[in-house]
């Protein structure tokens, strides 16, 4: 079991979302989260209660001291565990119908007027909590205004205390040893999905629990896409493949990622190389230019080198990290100013901040998509540039059969 987040650490948590309900005018934060993507829609929730729900659950977090937070988990055989690892003192079943449940409990203190924060899983995608209990919210206590801060609280998560970076630092770990299992275990003849055994049992043993296992194979001279795939096709591996990974294990609710192509029985193609230089030196200079103070633009510009080779990208160039995806993000529409020009630079944008965890992926693709890879880690934002939390060398990796 991992050790809980203490209680300094807690308590700074909710020292930040009261500043934020005060900000907001609000009685308090209504808090969802669902299972998805291996329990990591639960990131805003866990933010607050150390607690991960297998289903969904809802957190309600107050701003009145006084008055009791209370977790309402989604299964009730969930109940007894939920208990033993939450930071949140009163933890009940949210019945078939939680927002009966919330309804109640906001009666109860008088809690019907005033404006109550809800705290979805997404901003960036709209996504908030279950349409039929937002009804029943505002049929039943009509004169309470619900109020969306989803994005602004999720930007509470953005900078990350010491303690997170030990756990995402763990996670690295765990990331790595999976790239140097593939490393080490891969041989022609094997399906696809048998990768993934190899990448999720070199880190289930120790703590570790799955997050991201995206890999794609494929002939390094019939390439057939330019990122890994989040589904195994059965495909069977050759000599002359290649392998293109993104992979997360996750500790304690926080992740690494990391992104590097293995190459199977054979050194890469100039083709492939090429690709492999302009992704590795567009890292090396978002990693210079990244430090506080920094902005989207500087990240952008650090990595027009990858227009400039004649490439653009197919997944995003860069995201904040931790538990989920969060800002700053940089997404593919950034090569429309690729190669650079000073006459028409990109957008500022967001400002890079000491402890962010960014993910730097460059993935430098050809235009019809037909054929790319992806060089990246897991990254602090430091004085000195970001550096990453990963051991993998940058360089290609070439499984010897």
């Amino acid at each position: 079991m991992v050790e809980p987040f203490s209680s300094a650490e807690m308590d700074r948590r909710w020292r930040l979302a009261r500043d934020l309900m005060r900000h907001y005018e609000l009685v308090g934060l209504l808090i969802h989260g669902n299972s998805g993507l291996h329990r990591h829609n639960q990131a805003n929730v866990f933010w607050l209660a150390d607690y991960m729900d297998w289903h969904h659950c809802y957190l309600f977090a107050p701003l009145d001291e006084t008055v009791e937070p209370v977790l309402w988990v989604g299964l009730s055989n969930h109940v007894a565990s939920a208990r033993a690892v939450s930071s949140v003192r009163r933890v009940e079943w949210g019945g078939y119908h939680p927002a009966a449940c919330i309804v109640e409990h906001l009666r109860r203190f008088g809690l019907v007027k005033g404006r109550l924060g809800l705290v979805g899983i997404n901003a960036k995608f709209g996504i908030g909590m279950p349409y039929l209990h937002y009804l029943h919210l505002r049929e039943n206590i009509p004169d309470l205004e619900l109020v969306d801060v989803t994005a602004p609280f999720i930007r509470l998560r953005t900078v990350k205390s010491e303690e997170e970076i030990a756990r995402m630092r763990r996670a690295a770990e765990l990331t790595d040893r999976s790239i140097y299992a593939l490393w080490e275990k891969i041989r022609p003849g094997m399906p696809d999905y048998a990768l993934v055994e190899i990448v999720e049992s070199a880190y289930r043993g120790l703590g570790g629990s799955p997050h991201v296992t995206y890999i794609r194979t494929m002939p390094m001279d019939q390439p057939n896409g330019c990122a890994p795939s989040q589904n195994p096709t059965g495909r069977v591996l050759e000599r002359g493949d290649v392998v293109l990974t993104e992979i997360s294990a996750s500790y304690g609710g926080y992740s690494g990622q990391i992104h590097r192509p293995l190459f199977v029985g054979a050194d890469p193609s100039p083709e492939w190389q090429r690709l492999f230089d302009v992704a590795l030196e567009a890292y090396r200079r978002m990693t210079s230019a990244l430090r506080p103070g920094a902005c989207e633009r500087d990240a952008i510009r650090a990595a027009s080198i990858i227009g400039e080779a004649g490439y653009t990208i197919y997944d995003d160039l860069l995201h904040g990290f931790g538990i989920d995806i969060t800002p700053p993000l940089i997404d593919r529409s950034c090569a429309r100013y690729w190669p650079w020009d000073e006459g028409r630079p990109a957008p500022e944008g967001e400002r890079f901040e000491r402890n962010m965890a960014i993910v730097l992926q460059p993935n430098p693709c050809t235009p019809n998509e037909q054929m790319g890879l992806q060089v990246g880690a897991l990254t602090l934002i430091t004085d000195h540039g970001a550096v990453s939390l990963h051991q993998v060398p940058f360089e290609p990796l070439i499984v010897r059969v």
